[in-house]
């Protein structure tokens, strides 16, 4: 009688030339069925993911990276995987973080994560500001777009440059009212900008909901601190539409932090 073969070594099979490949469950589930004759609702990628852990499920087989709802990316057991572990707990039905992987070792002890959880932080935004960038620099050279179209991934990416600069924490909330860094017990607003001239405007009516202002500009691929100050420092700008607006050029003659 011939032994079946897990569910982990058929996936193995399959992909066996397929690295950095993105699959899906529902064609997964069918060349399984076909090859080997398995249950299709016995295949469940997440299972072998190295950054979901499913309850009831021994995280020990690792195959796939979950990208996003119906693809996974394949890149094989004993991968030299770096990122985040995620779960839903039972207190919880939203994703949370219980692990992390570096250099393809993994920890889950959650109380060793709590107690380095600013260092985690700090890190993660320098990989993550890497990440951006590649990102940035595919959609300009590759696709051909234009900085000055690319405005979210700019802005995020000046928040990262910030909170990287002022070794300060994200806000909670991205597109949070007021400020979007936190350093030093002072709330800061990030405004980043991809134009040679012009203004930056701030919303007038969450002035008071900040106490520094950090401006940057992206000009030949890179990104300058153009001013660092308190808000009560900034020059003197015009109202239009409860907006302030401020001349980049006047921001160049300003002193930084």
């Amino acid at each position: 009688m011939t032994k079946r073969i897990s569910i982990y070594e058929q996936l193995k099979e399959m992909l066996k030339h397929k690295k950095e490949e993105v699959v899906t469950p529902s064609e997964m589930k069918e060349a399984l069925f076909h090859k080997y004759g398995t249950n299709k609702d016995s295949v469940i990628l997440s299972d072998y993911c190295y950054n979901r852990s499913n309850r009831g499920i021994s995280f020990n087989k690792h195959l796939f990276v979950y990208l996003n709802y119906g693809m996974y990316k394949y890149i094989g057991e004993n991968a030299d995987y770096n990122g985040l572990i995620y779960a839903r707990t039972r207190n919880s039905p939203d994703d949370q973080v219980v692990g992390i992987w570096t250099d393809g070792k993994k920890q889950l002890s959650i109380n060793k994560l709590l107690e380095n959880q600013e260092f985690l932080k700090g890190n993660y935004i320098i990989q993550l500001f890497e990440e951006y960038m590649d990102i940035l620099k595919f959609e300009m050279n590759v696709l051909g777009c234009k900085a000055t179209e690319l405005r979210h991934l700019i802005g995020r990416l000046g928040e990262f440059f910030c909170a990287i600069h002022t070794k300060g924490k994200l806000a909670h909330v991205t597109n949070q009212h007021g400020f979007d860094v936190i350093s030093n017990g002072r709330r800061i607003s990030v405004k980043t900008t991809a134009q040679k001239s012009g203004f930056i405007s701030l919303n007038i009516r969450t002035l008071d909901q900040f106490d520094d202002i950090f401006i940057v500009q992206f000009l030949n691929n890179e990104f300058h601190l153009l001013f660092y100050a308190s808000k009560d420092q900034l020059p003197k700008g015009r109202i239009y539409k409860q907006r302030l607006e401020v001349d980049l050029s006047s921001l160049k003659q300003e002193q930084l932090l």
